[in-house]
């Protein structure tokens, strides 16, 4: 995970996605297994505020890119994970580890 803000990434991501954290959530989700993950968890790794992700993983969720996991009885953390389209995030993963290596921003997951 990040040990610390992935602010080449965040910049990029606003240019490139019109959000600035959008990014980061992608490459989480390329990189998690079938776990998925937890906003709150990606969000505590960076020391910010899981509000921060809300935005861009309903947008993901909305497009098709993503799917929440149901949650497990007593658990309260939400966990999402990528869509079925393996050709897609295939695609998506190595755009985003490039990105991630042009900007600096270590891997995530």
């Amino acid at each position: 995970m990040f040990q610390s803000a992935p602010e080449g990434l965040r910049e990029l991501s606003v240019n490139l996605f019109g959000n600035r954290y959008r990014a980061e959530v992608l490459l989480a989700l390329a990189q998690a297994d079938n776990r998925g993950v937890s906003m709150g968890d990606l969000a505590a790794s960076h020391g910010i505020s899981a509000s921060l992700y809300q935005a861009p993983i309903h947008a993901l969720v909305q497009a098709g890119l993503a799917v929440r996991l149901p949650q497990d009885p007593g658990e309260r953390r939400k966990r999402y994970r990528r869509s079925d389209d393996d050709e897609l995030w295939q695609y998506l993963e190595g755009l985003l580890r490039r990105l991630a290596a042009v900007t600096g921003a270590e891997q995530v997951g």
